[in-house]
């Protein structure tokens, strides 16, 4: 693999490290090595730091074509000095990424030639650009977008079409580098090229906008001009009525700048009335009264030179400013662009649905800043940060200002494959300074779990239920449980009678309506047809019914919703494979729970629908025993229950991949990442022949280089598995004598709440992961001794924000493996986490927001090779494979328990403890700090290292603890430890004294 360069070439060398302080001691350690050895290259220091540190809360770049470079920049972070090649991260979690790309004013002629003659990346795209405008008979703009000395007039259509041009091969610069957009933004013109990045449009259809824009303006005679003036638009209402000429309001940038078109006198009237008034007024380049009544007269002739298109669905959004919203694909592909052009352009709109839509990093695409002024006024008043950065700037060398822009925005992105801008190098001389850590570990991330034999930098783990231990109710009143059905209802199921009937006989437990209590136990719904397939299609249903929202039943006393199953979970190896409907209701649920942050979410299941006295009572015990993911099973001595954990194992044996297990390889999802990153690996090691299955083909001139490289026969048919037909007609075409190994990567994902999930977005989710495993396993050849590896998700295991029918589709994946295997195949299914790079070759299944509310439960990106190398052992059950940094996640999970108060949990009834010891007690708890004595109650919470997640821990804790809740904005504040005490009723601990509450309180 070639590795990615910036524009100047120089190398990226990443540092991060808990603390900010931390960073500048690691600059200074790293510097004082290269004094004692000089001769260590850039390459040795980026690749060691690569290979042996994993990317923490605080980050900075240094940018080095030499060791000189490097020592330079090193000295200045460890100073905490600004230097031009250093680069330094503003955010904690990737925000989503937004290409803006602005109207015309900016442009000049010339002004894509230093990166048309540099830049191989930008002479491609725009070479690309310009085939496109001869092909369509439209003059060329190559000679606007490269002037030199030539002093000749430029036509209209080479201005706007050089502009377009340079927007969009700029923006494919950007992309090279692993910056790609989530959505973009367009002013004006800008809204073509940001149409066409986002694959909205096509670029002979983008063509054809900038020609009839260019031939109808050109029709506009007269002394025009436009201007931007530092007002809002109630502001410059008077002013354009005193203006004495025609003058319109023409662009809202924010509620502090507009622009405005018109005579050119009138024009510049306004400008020199702002100018007067101390405000900022400048006339922007234009030939004519842009997005002004003036063009209603040539709307017909405008429309009359349009294609007769559409917009695309594309996964990248694209914002108009003409609508200041996303641009609906259904949109009039005709009256769009006339509207573009005619009329007021609503930037202000159009940033505010950006952040709306997540976008947390602005870049804008243009040959010198235009719009970044008007955004950073819309975050002025917001108190979440933002990246806000240019692509050049017209008193900077181009390819200087890019690359420290390009590493700006990634560095935001903690998942920034800064791996893929290196050659593989040797670690250099001994004695690397270590990572600095703090002597008080005060942040909860500690060094990340010790990696599993064979899987370096990996967390392998599996599955485990083992006999729960319990804890005892406090004692007092009886809890209050209510039993409803999936749609928040009373459900009259004989299971539901029988709970409530074992809650009314429950010395410790008492029946109650769904809003007065404490315990909701939701009895999951039965549905007829044992197979996934008949799963996902019931579960498409039900989601479209909306009744899996059944937490809107919730009152204000409840602390605990368990979900009660029959047979979703194997307990013991000789249980049969789990039920797939009630397998995936519990992943759904287990996601279902991040909506209620106040609520915990447990689960039960049970092994028959039919409960006994003894076994309601056993029911009813363990809905009371404050345990998180549950199974209740017989005995011999009575019933037992059991309680899900992770258990990290040792890598088994490797597979002989050369006894032919690579003859015949059909990776479906072959486009995808994750599908590409397979056909890659499997080639490298000797694969025969690789079938490529996926709704679009895999990029042809990469097979041809796979296959010139490795001498691997790769095809790739385009074929939607999903259609049992074309996948038939596929496989007696590819098939061959039999696959050797089958890996199934396909799969799409919607994310979101169950109360905004549409029914066809969730069959989307089933469709290829689901259904079309079912018709592969049915239809294509295999051999005998053939290997299956489906690619699952921890998310079915634990559940995530939004993922309730993600995490459902890949625990159905989780059950077709176990069936498979209980059929005697040879079968596994791999729970992946969070892949390094998923975002930069072939399509990602989640966008840069789902991304970061992922790491946000403590999972890093895995590197493809490790992670790969894991799966393809000899393992007899699903394992999980993933990166972590461990006590996050394990915040994370433990906060998933139920939050049932217990004898355990506050001690006893007539103990007492001071609640400055509570407090102190919980900070250490949820930081990962052994000794609480360590936490100093002098610093906030924030500096301490409490953040949103680690918040919501410590209020459960606090909660069950002394009894007292806080409210999440204050944990969120800059409230102090000693603070803290006060608030809940204690006092700051004195040596001669400690105020002592009762914790055994209601």
């Amino acid at each position: 693999m070639v590795a990615r360069r910036l524009p100047d070439g120089r190398i990226p060398v990443l540092l991060s490290a808990h603390a900010g302080e931390l960073v500048a001691a690691d600059a200074r350690a790293i510097a004082d090595y290269l004094d004692r050895f000089p001769e260590t290259t850039v390459a040795q220091v980026a690749w060691r730091l690569r290979g042996t540190r994993r990317v923490r809360r605080h980050r900075a770049v240094v940018r080095a074509a030499d060791r000189a470079e490097l020592v330079d920049g090193l000295r200045a972070l460890a100073a905490e000095r600004e230097h031009p090649l250093v680069s330094r991260s503003p955010l904690t979690a990737a925000p989503r990424q937004a290409f803006v790309f602005p109207g015309q004013g900016g442009h000049r002629p010339g002004m894509g030639a230093a990166a048309y003659r540099a830049l191989g990346g930008y002479r491609a795209a725009a070479d690309g650009c310009i085939a496109a405008f001869e092909a369509a008979g439209v003059e060329s703009p190559l000679r606007y977008l490269t002037a030199g000395d030539d002093s000749r007039a430029f036509s209209e259509i080479e201005v706007q079409g050089a502009q377009f041009v340079h927007a969009v091969a700029l923006a494919e610069v950007w992309r090279s580098c692993g910056v790609v957009p989530d959505l973009t933004i367009g002013q004006s013109l800008g809204e073509v090229a940001a149409a066409v990045v986002a694959g909205s449009i096509t670029l002979p259809d983008a063509v054809a906008v900038i020609a009839a824009r260019a031939g109808v303006v050109d029709r506009l005679p007269g002394r025009y001009a436009m201007a931007t003036l530092g007002i809002g638009a109630r502001e410059a209402g008077p002013l354009i009525a005193a203006a004495g000429g025609w003058v319109e309001l023409s662009v809202v940038h924010s509620a502090s700048t507009v622009a405005i078109s018109g005579d050119r006198d009138a024009v510049l009237a306004v400008t020199d009335a702002v100018r007067a008034g101390g405000g900022f007024a400048r006339e922007i380049v234009a030939g004519f009264p842009g997005h002004t009544s003036l063009l209603e007269r040539l709307r017909e002739e405008f429309q009359r030179r349009l294609p007769e298109s559409e917009f695309a669905e594309t996964p990248v959004q694209f914002i108009g400013g003409t609508t200041g919203d996303v641009v609906d694909s259904k949109a009039r592909f005709g009256d769009y662009w006339y509207a573009n052009l005619r009329n007021t352009v609503r930037l202000d709109r159009a940033f505010e649905s950006a952040i709306r839509c997540g976008a947390g990093s602005f870049i804008e695409v243009s040959p010198h800043p235009a719009l970044l002024f008007s955004i950073g006024q819309v975050f002025e008043s917001r108190e979440d940060p933002a990246v806000l950065v240019g692509s050049a700037h017209r008193d900077e060398p181009l390819v200087e200002a890019l690359s420290a822009n390009i590493v700006t925005a990634a560095i935001a992105d903690p998942g920034h494959g800064w791996g893929d801008y290196l050659e593989r190098a040797d670690m250099g001389p001994p004695g690397f300074p270590n990572a600095p850590m703090r002597a008080i570990p005060m942040w909860a991330h500690p060094e990340p779990l010790e990696a599993a034999a064979g899987s370096p930098g990996l967390n392998i783990a599996v599955e485990r239920w083992e006999p729960a231990t319990p804890s005892t109710p406090v004692a007092g009143a009886p809890a209050r449980l209510a039993v409803i059905g999936p749609g928040g209802d009373a459900d009259q199921r004989p299971l539901a009678r029988s709970l409530r009937a074992a809650i009314e006989s429950h010395p410790a437990a008492a029946l109650a309506a769904p809003r007065d209590a404490e315990v909701v136990v939701a009895v999951a719904p039965t549905f007829d047809g044992a197979d996934a397939a008949a799963a996902a299609q019931a579960l498409t249903e039900l989601i479209g019914s909306g009744q899996p929202d059944y937490a809107r039943a919730l009152g204000p006393r409840c602390h605990t919703v368990c979900l009660v199953t029959v047979g979703a979970e194997p307990v013991g190896h000789r249980e049969a494979p789990p039920s797939p409907t009630q397998a995936a209701l519990a992943a759904m649920h287990r996601s279902i729970g991040f909506d209620y942050p106040e609520q915990s979410f447990a689960h039960l299941d049970l092994i028959s629908r039919e409960l006994t006295p003894a076994a309601g009572r056993a029911a009813v015990d363990a809905l009371l025993s404050g345990c998180g993911e549950t199974a209740l099973r017989e005995s011999e001595s009575g019933y037992v229950l059991f309680e899900r954990s992770l258990r990290e194992v040792p890598a088994p044996a490797q597979w002989p991949l050369g006894s032919g297990a690579l003859d015949d390889v059909v990776i479906t999802g072959g486009s995808g990442a994750i599908g590409l990153h397979y056909a890659r690996y499997l080639a490298e090691r000797g694969a025969r022949r690789i079938v490529l299955l996926s709704r679009r083909s895999a990029d042809p001139e990469l097979l041809k280089a796979l296959t010139a490289r490795y001498g691997t026969e790769l095809v790739a048919p385009p074929c939607d598995i999903t259609d049992p037909v074309q996948l038939s007609l596929i496989a007696a075409g590819y098939g061959g004598a039999g696959a050797s190994l089958i890996v199934h990567a396909a799969g799409a994902a919607t994310f979101g709440s169950v109360r905004e999930l549409a029914a066809d977005a969730v069959a989307d989710t089933f469709a290829a992961k689901v259904r079309g495993l079912a018709h592969l396993a049915e239809v294509w050849p295999v051999r005998a001794d053939a290997r299956m590896l489906l690619c699952s998700s921890v998310s079915g295991v634990w559940g995530g924000r939004g993922h309730a029918a993600y995490s459902a589709a890949n625990r159905l994946l989780d059950v077709i493996a176990a069936r498979l295997r209980d059929a005697g195949r040879h079968c596994v299914a791999v729970k992946w986490g969070l892949w390094q790079g998923s975002t930069e070759s072939g399509r990602s299944i989640a966008d840069s927001a789902g991304i970061a509310d992922i790491e946000r439960s403590g999972l890093r990106p895995m590197s493809p090779v490790e992670a790969i190398e894991a799966s393809l052992r000899e393992w007899r059950e699903d394992p999980l494979v993933f990166a972590a940094d461990a006590a996050r996640l394990r915040a994370f999970l433990d906060g998933r328990r139920s939050g049932t108060p217990t004898v355990e949990a506050v001690a006893h009834e007539h103990d007492a403890v001071s609640v400055a010891d509570a407090v102190r007690g919980q900070l250490a708890a949820v930081l990962g700090i052994e000794r609480a004595a360590e936490v100093n109650l002098a610093e906030s919470l924030f500096d301490l290292g409490v953040d949103s997640m680690l918040a919501l821990d410590l209020r459960k804790r606090l909660n069950r603890m002394i009894g007292r809740t806080v409210s999440l904005a204050t944990l969120m504040g800059e409230i102090t430890g000693d603070e803290l005490v006060e608030q809940l009723g204690g006092t700051v601990e004195r040596p001669e004294t400690a105020q002592k509450v009762d914790i055994s309180r209601d």
